[in-house]
C-alpha cells in the first residue's frame, strides 16, 4: 500500500517591463521591474507507523494535509552601461532576487531528516560590475566582480530532538553573502598568426571563478562565519581546439574546489548520507570529430584521467547518499544532417 499520496497544484502569474535610456552615445541606463503572483498548495496524506521492540505495529495512522500559500511582490533592478570605444565597455547591474519554497524543499524522502514547519521564501539582491570587449577577431574577454545577498537562505542544519536523536533539518539557515570574481577569455590564435589561412583553426579559452561565501547572520548556533553550501571556492575551466579543414580536436579541463553540503560545514558524513563534504575534483575530456558532406563522425573520451569523484548528495531517489560520477568512458557517434 502507498505510504503517502500528494497533489501539488500551483499557479504563477508574472509580468515585467524595462526600458533603455540613452543618456548620450556612450552611456545608457536600463531600469526594470517584475511582478510575481505565486500560489502553491499541498493536498494529500501520509501514514505514520510505529513499531514496538518486537517489530509489531502499535500505531498505523493516516494523517491528512491541506496547505496553501499565496504571495505577490515586485522586484526592481537597474543596469548601466558605458562604452569606452567600439570594442570595450563597462557595465554595472543590481537587482532584487527571490526564491520561493519549492515542493522539493518541503517533501520528505528520507526519514533521517526533517522539515522546519516555519520554512519560508528567500530574498536578497544580486549585483555585478565589470568590463568586456573584443580585440579584432582574435581575442574576446569579460571580467566581473559579483555580490549576492540571500536573506533566510534555505539549507540543512543539525537539530537535536527530545528523544535524543539528531536529524538534519531543512529550513531557513540564515543570511548569506557571496562575493566573487569571474573571468572569461577566448583567444583565436589562428586569426592572429594565420589570418589568411581559412583551413586552420587554433583557439584557447579559460573561465576562472574565485568565490568567497559566508553566513553573516543566523540564529542557529555554529553557523555564522561558515561557508555556504554547494559553492566551491574555485571553479576553473580551461580548454583548446585545433582543427584543419574538416578535422577538429578539443581538450577540456574542469577543476572544482571542495564544497560543503550543510551550514555547519561538516566534513564527515552522517547516517543519512546527505551531510558531508564533497571533495574537490578535476575532469579532462577529449573530443575528436570529422565532417564530410552531410555526415559528422565524433568520438571522445570523458574523464580521461579516470578521476573518482561525486558532485552531489541526493536526499531522495536514487539516494539518499552520494551519487558517484562515471569513470573513464568512450563514445562514438554518427550524425547525418538533412
Amino acid at each position: 500500500t502507498n505510504q503517502s499520496s500528494y497533489k501539488y497544484p500551483n499557479s504563477n502569474i508574472a509580468f515585467f517591463g524595462e526600458n533603455i535610456f540613452y543618456i548620450n552615445n556612450s552611456f545608457s541606463v536600463t531600469p526594470g521591474f517584475r511582478y510575481e503572483f505565486i500560489k502553491t498548495a499541498s493536498n494529500g496524506y501520509y501514514k505514520k507507523i510505529n513499531l514496538d521492540g518486537a517489530g509489531n505495529v502499535i500505531q498505523d495512522q493516516i494523517l491528512l494535509e491541506n496547505q496553501q500559500s499565496k504571495r505577490s511582490f515586485f522586484l526592481f533592478g537597474i543596469g548601466m552601461n558605458y562604452k569606452i570605444n567600439e570594442n570595450l565597455e563597462l557595465y554595472l547591474n543590481t537587482s532584487q532576487n527571490y526564491r520561493s519554497v519549492t515542493f522539493a524543499d518541503i517533501s520528505i524522502f528520507n526519514p533521517s531528516y526533517s522539515i522546519n514547519p516555519e520554512i519560508k521564501d528567500e530574498n536578497g539582491t544580486t549585483s555585478d560590475i565589470g568590463f568586456r570587449g573584443t580585440f579584432g577577431d582574435y581575442l574576446s574577454l569579460d571580467f566581473s566582480l559579483f555580490n549576492l545577498l540571500y536573506n533566510d537562505r534555505i539549507g540543512f542544519t543539525q537539530k537535536a530532538y527530545k528523544d535524543g536523536s539528531v536529524k538534519s533539518e531543512r529550513g531557513n539557515v540564515g543570511d548569506a553573502e557571496i562575493l566573487g570574481f569571474e573571468s572569461i577569455v577566448e583567444f583565436n590564435l589562428d586569426k592572429l598568426i594565420f589570418e589568411r589561412n581559412k583551413k586552420l583553426e587554433i583557439s584557447f579559452f579559460f573561465n576562472l571563478s574565485s568565490i568567497n561565501s559566508e553566513y553573516v547572520n543566523s540564529e542557529t548556533p555554529g553557523v555564522m562565519g561558515k561557508k555556504v553550501e554547494f559553492i566551491p571556492s574555485q571553479n576553473y575551466k580551461l580548454g583548446g581546439r585545433i582543427g584543419y579543414k574538416n578535422l577538429f580536436l578539443s581538450l577540456h579541463l574542469t577543476k572544482l574546489g571542495d564544497q560543503f553540503t550543510d551550514a555547519s560545514n561538516a566534513t564527515l558524513r552522517n547516517l543519512s548520507g546527505v551531510i558531508g563534504k564533497i571533495p574537490g575534483y578535476q575532469v579532462i575530456d577529449l573530443v575528436l570529430n570529422y565532417k564530410i558532406g552531410k555526415f559528422k563522425i565524433e568520438t571522445g573520451i570523458n574523464n580521461l584521467g579516470n578521476e573518482i569523484y561525486f558532485t552531489r548528495r541526493a536526499t531522495g531517489y536514487p539516494g539518499p547518499g552520494i551519487i558517484p560520477s562515471p569513470p573513464r568512458n568512450y563514445y562514438l557517434t554518427l550524425q547525418y544532417r538533412l
